[in-house]
C-alpha cells in the first residue's frame, strides 16, 4: 500500500548553485516536489562562501561547514549528516540521497535507526559510477557490503546499469530500480524560425548549422577527440552550408582543447565557450547536440537540448541508448569508432532539414516520457512504497 508522502530530505555532497549535472537534477526535482505540495529540505556541504542556510524557490537548504580535504572532509560530512538525520527525524518521512558516496553510508545507517525509507540515486554511467569505483578500495568494498546488508533502494538511470546490478552476485541485497532524469518542458521549448536565427546571433554566430557539446572537459567526455574528428570532416570538404561547433564547459582538458583548436586551425569553426550557468541560449541556437562520452547515466544536457527541439548524436552507451530512437530523434555511434562519428557529422551537415525533423521527434520523446512533472510523480510513488 502506498503512503502519501508530505516531506522529503535531500542529502547531497554539493547542491545548487554549484554547477554539475547531479546538483542541477537534484534542485529541479526538489522544486517540482515543492510545487506538488511537499516540504523539501536539503542538507549539503558548504562551499564557495555560500550561506549556511537559505530558501530557494521553496526549497530549504542547510549547508554544513567542514574542514580539511579528502577523507577528513568526507568523514566530517558523514558525521554531521548522521546526527542531523537522527535529531530531525520528525521533520522528514523519506531521505533521498544523491550519489552513493560516503555520505550515503551515514544516511542508510540513520535510516536503519529511525525506520525511515532511504533512496539512493546513482550518478554517471556504468564503469564510472560510485559502486564500480568503490570496488577498487577496501573502504569502498566495506561500504558495498554494508549497502548489501542494509538493502537501500538504488535508483539507476539506464537499463544496462539496472541489469548489471540485478544480475551481479556482489550486489545481492541491493534493490535496484530503473528511474529517469527529468526536464522542465515548459522552460525548455523549441524556438520559432526567427527566434532560432536571433538565438544564433546572440551567441555570436550567423545562421550556420550549429553543433553543440556540453560537459566537463575530462578524458571520458572525449571532447578532444571530437575536435580532432571535426577537423577531419572539414578537411574532407562537402560540409556546406557552413557548420560550427560550440563546446560549453570547463575542466582539466581545457588547455589541451585550446591547443588543439589552435594547432588544427579551427578558430573560425570551433567555439570554446567555457562554463555557463544558463545553457538555454545555447540550446536555442543549436541544431544538433553531440554527446561523445564513453559513459553517461542520463545526460541532463541531452534531455534539455531535446526539449528545445535539437537533434541528437550520442554514444551508444547507458542512458542515451534508452532515450534516443535510432534514425528518428537522432543517431547513435560507438564512441571509440571515429568513422561512425564522422558519418553522423556529415549526414547532419549535408542535410540541415534532417536536424529539424529529428529535433521535432526529440521534443516529442521528452514531453512524453521525461517531463519533470512526470518524473516527480514517479518518485512520489517510489517514496510511498513500503
Amino acid at each position: 500500500m502506498d503512503r502519501k508522502i508530505r516531506s522529503v530530505l535531500m542529502v547531497s555532497q554539493t547542491f545548487f548553485p554549484v554547477l554539475g549535472g547531479a546538483e542541477k537534477q537534484a534542485f529541479e526535482l526538489s522544486k517540482a516536489l515543492v510545487k506538488k505540495g511537499l516540504k523539501v529540505a536539503v542538507i549539503t556541504r558548504r562551499t564557495g562562501g555560500l550561506p549556511a542556510r537559505e530558501t530557494l524557490e521553496g526549497v530549504d537548504i542547510e549547508r554544513f561547514s567542514t574542514f580539511g580535504s579528502g577523507a577528513v572532509d568526507s568523514v566530517v560530512f558523514m558525521i554531521k549528516v548522521f546526527f542531523y538525520m537522527l535529531a530531525r527525524r520528525a521533520e522528514y518521512e523519506v531521505a533521498h540521497v544523491h550519489l552513493a558516496s560516503s555520505h550515503a553510508v551515514a544516511a542508510v545507517l540513520a535510516g536503519r535507526l529511525t525506520g525511515k525509507k532511504i533512496v539512493i540515486k546513482l550518478g554517471r554511467g556504468r564503469g564510472l559510477d560510485e559502486l564500480t569505483l568503490s570496488q577498487r578500495t577496501m573502504a569502498g568494498r566495506l561500504k558495498l557490503k554494508f549497502f548489501s546488508l542494509s538493502g537501500p533502494e538504488i535508483l539507476v538511470l539506464s537499463r544496462e546499469a539496472f541489469a548489471w546490478l540485478e544480475n551481479s552476485p556482489e550486489f545481492q541485497g541491493l534493490k535496484p530500480r530503473l528511474f529517469r532524469n527529468g526536464v522542465d518542458t515548459g522552460r525548455y521549448t523549441p524556438p520559432l524560425y526567427q527566434e532560432k536565427i536571433a538565438a544564433k546571433a546572440a551567441v555570436g554566430l550567423e545562421n550556420d548549422t550549429v553543433f553543440l557539446a556540453v560537459g566537463r572537459l575530462v578524458p571520458e567526455k572525449r571532447m578532444r577527440e571530437l575536435v580532432e574528428l571535426w577537423a577531419e570532416v572539414l578537411a574532407g570538404g562537402g560540409t556546406q552550408p557552413r557548420i560550427r561547433l560550440i563546446i560549453v564547459g570547463s575542466g582539466p582538458e581545457e588547455k589541451i582543447l585550446k591547443d588543439a583548436v589552435r594547432k588544427l586551425d579551427l578558430g573560425q569553426s570551433v567555439v570554446l565557450a567555457g562554463p555557463k550557468g544558463d545553457l538555454l541560449p545555447y540550446y536555442r541556437a543549436a541544431d544538433v547536440f553531440i554527446l561523445p562520452s564513453l559513459t553517461e547515466g542520463m545526460s541532463n544536457s541531452m534531455l534539455e537540448a531535446m526539449a528545445c527541439g535539437v537533434a541528437i548524436m550520442a554514444g551508444r552507451v547507458d542512458g542515451a541508448r534508452d532515450v534516443i530512437s535510432e534514425g528518428e530523434s537522432g543517431f547513435l555511434f560507438d564512441p571509440l569508432n571515429s568513422g561512425e562519428i564522422k558519418e553522423c557529422l556529415r549526414r547532419y551537415a549535408a542535410d540541415p532539414g534532417l536536424a529539424l525533423r529529428m529535433g521535432e521527434k526529440a521534443r516529442a520523446t521528452v514531453v512524453a516520457g521525461y517531463s519533470m512533472a512526470r518524473v516527480a510523480d514517479e518518485i512520489l510513488e517510489i517514496y510511498g512504497q513500503k
